[in-house]
């Protein structure tokens, strides 16, 4: 801006003064005097400018202002618009020097200044007084000042909005990046969590480790290995220096050997996957390794977002494109869908499609992107149609020529794990049996990392196992764990929508979580927590980090049933504070204890009343009431009727019948014999022992 300025207003002023001197001669003194005083107003903004390097704008507007007024006066002396030519062009540039700065209102005040100072100055001149002037010089001043302003303002405008655009373009791409970068750290900190720990446990049990450690190991090494080669790839795309190296045999009997890999992955999810072909036989150039890839992604994926007995079906063509043979490869999937308005966008190697990202799926994101660049290479194009919970369908077509050397490619299907490694099926370790041990849930999608916590806490607690989010709070509102380990990147239902969930059930409120994660950054331990997290694990975690973690909260746990029992004992004195904070657990404990003391006298109410009225199964009701209190819920009710029981008897003259019927004792003598275990003496003297 100050470059600018600077070579606007000096590079004008050899040309004001020498105008100075030719229109001097002919109009007197007076246009010289004006000229040096428009000289000065614009040097004197450079010079406090440079001394003084605030406010631009506004030395900008004086110089503006400064231009277009002596104009309008120079106009005046030299006899108005009909008298003079340059002038009144030369106060144009105001406006115009107005536009360049981001505020247009001051340009569009400007030439509104200029445009009626001119006019006025033309009205007013006793020299241009003749009955044509409107229609010679004003009306033309107004059609050729108007278009040439009106012209510049669209265009600076434009500007301004492209720049707008392309700042508001750099700051989305900055945000896909850093979720990308994000992503690829969490992908690799994962496999490296469970390689240090298989490690850990290999040392500390070689006996139980050494096998089952060492294939835990090499398969999460080989995932490292595949994600770094995903990355050396993108980067040779963009460098164009990816070879292809063609060959010419049967693809059909390729295919079907990469399909055929995914057969134990896709059985082991229940999902049904088929190969469908045309002919037995199509010949033609490709890359086998270009075309493992492509086939990897696309069915990994389809796998991945494909629910419990859904359907993969691959299906293979031939068509005619542009008078073109090409080969038609068809992934369709009954897979949990991409929104609309996102198809566009899930190629780039920085997105994933939101519905994936808010929900903090598992990937990079790379997949696609990779793919659909080894498509272009090919010299293929790839297409997407979704619905949202209905299913995708990948449509790839490749251009079918035969120019390569033909070659014979030989594939081992016993040793298909090659294609992607195939985890174990590993079914809960121990699951809840109702034992004294705390019972802990564990929430995780890597089978691996499930191995390896399960092996570190197996011995000391009772462990419940579930695969998602919503797998993970269906278990927890049947079992109602004493406490909950969530990662937090989970297909279906992530952990901090898990967490969320949990903590706003009146049900499950009161269960630690302990969220274990590979998402380091303070804003995803801080989200976590906000989320209502009792405690952030960052993998890889040490396993004396994890226990410390579950003593503290177990410790907790037991401080709070103290002050959970205080609040059933005081909760009459505490019941008129009605400003008071009340969490859940203070809301469900008052709700469970006011709803007894209503039904005190009632015979008939029992357990399955009281779970009626509190919206909870017995089973929930019992494990939560247990988990505040560390009581049972009929040592509860038994305890609040004979302490009901004792209050009447000393504040009523009704006698032991009349009380023990008002509890809802029915039975005399059963209400004689809990009394007196409870007090250590018989309700019928019990003013003689007080």
């Amino acid at each position: 801006m100050k470059k600018i300025w600077y070579l606007l207003s000096l590079s004008s002023i050899p040309i004001i003064l020498l105008a100075s001197w030719l229109i001097g001669k002919s109009h007197g003194i007076a246009i010289v005097y004006m000229n040096i005083i428009f000289i000065l107003c614009m040097l004197l903004p450079l010079v406090v400018f440079h001394f003084y390097r605030k406010n631009i704008e506004n030395y900008a507007f004086f110089s503006q202002l400064s231009i277009v007024i002596l104009t309008s006066v120079k106009v005046y002396l030299m006899g108005g618009m009909m008298h003079v030519g340059t002038p009144v062009y030369i106060g144009f540039i105001a406006p115009v020097y107005a536009l360049i700065l981001p505020n247009k209102k001051r340009a569009i005040f400007i030439f509104l200044l200029l445009t009626g100072l001119m006019i006025i100055a033309t009205l007013l001149n006793p020299y241009s007084q003749n009955d044509s002037v409107f229609a010679t010089h004003i009306l033309g001043f107004l059609i050729g000042i108007c278009a040439i302003f009106a012209t510049i303002y669209y265009f600076t405008n434009q500007l301004e909005l492209s720049k707008r655009n392309e700042k508001k373009r750099v700051k989305e791409l900055d945000e896909l990046k850093t979720q990308f970068f994000t992503h690829i750290a969490h992908e690799f900190r994962a496999p490296l969590s469970i390689i240090i720990g298989a490690a850990n446990q290999m040392i500390q049990q070689p006996k139980n480790w050494l096998d089952e450690g060492y294939d835990i190991i090499n398969r999460n090494a080989d995932n490292l290995i595949k994600l770094s080669n995903k990355l050396l790839e993108l980067s040779k795309l963009e460098t164009n220096s990816m070879p292809i190296y063609l060959v010419q045999d049967n693809i059909i009997l390729y295919l079907n050997y990469l399909i055929e890999s995914f057969h134990s992955l896709s059985e082991s999810k229940n999902i049904n996957l088929e190969f469908k072909c045309i002919t037995d036989v199509i010949l033609m150039d490709f890359d086998p390794d270009k075309i493992h890839d492509i086939i990897s992604n696309l069915l990994s994926n389809a796998i991945k977002f494909t629910p419990k007995n859904g359907s993969i079906i691959v299906s293979i063509n031939t068509e005619f494109i542009n008078s073109k043979k090409h080969l038609i490869i068809t992934i369709k999937d009954t897979g949990i869908g991409i929104p609309s308005d996102q198809i566009d966008t899930i190629f780039n190697r920085y997105y994933q499609a939101k519905n994936h990202l808010e929900a903090l799926e598992e990937g990079t994101g790379l997949g696609l992107a990779l793919t659909q660049e080894f498509v272009k290479l090919l010299g293929g194009n790839i297409s997407v149609k979704s619905k949202i919970d209905k299913g995708s369908v990948f449509s790839i077509q490749l251009p079918i020529t035969n120019k390569a050397k033909e070659t014979h490619l030989t594939f081992n299907l016993k040793n298909k794990s090659n294609i992607l490694p195939i985890h174990k099926n590993l079914s809960n370790p121990n699951s809840y049996n109702g034992t004294e041990l705390f019972n802990i849930l564990i929430v995780e999608d890597n089978r691996d990392v499930i191995s390896y916590i399960s092996a570190l806490l197996n011995n000391h607690y009772n462990l419940i196992i579930a695969e998602n989010g919503k797998e993970g709070f269906k278990k927890a509102l049947k079992y109602i764990p004493d406490i909950i380990l969530s990662d937090v990147i989970m297909p279906d239902e992530d952990g901090i929508t898990l967490c969320k969930k949990l903590k706003e059930d009146m049900r499950t409120s009161h269960i630690p979580i302990i969220l274990l994660t590979a998402l380091a950054d303070q804003k995803s331990k801080i989200e976590g927590l906000a989320a209502g997290a009792d405690a952030y694990l960052i993998k890889p975690f040490a396993p004396n980090e994890l226990f410390i973690r579950i003593d503290k909260l177990i410790a907790l746990r037991k401080t709070l049933q103290e002050h959970y029992n205080n609040i059933l004992k005081t909760i009459k004195e505490r019941k008129s504070n009605r400003k008071e904070y009340e969490d859940k657990e203070d809301s469900f404990l008052k709700k469970v204890r006011f709803t007894l003391e209503a039904h005190i006298s009632d015979e008939d109410f029992g357990i399955t009343q009281l779970c009626s009225i509190i919206a909870m199964s017995r089973s929930q009701l019992y494990r939560k009431f247990n988990s505040l209190t560390d009581t049972t819920l009929h040592q509860y009710i038994m305890t609040l009727k004979l302490q009901k029981a004792k209050e009447l008897l000393l504040t009523t003259d009704l006698n032991v019948s009349q009380v023990a019927y008002d509890t809802g004792f029915k039975n005399l003598s059963h209400f004689s014999r809990v009394f007196t275990k409870e007090f250590g003496y018989n309700p019928s003297k019990i003013g003689i022992e007080i």
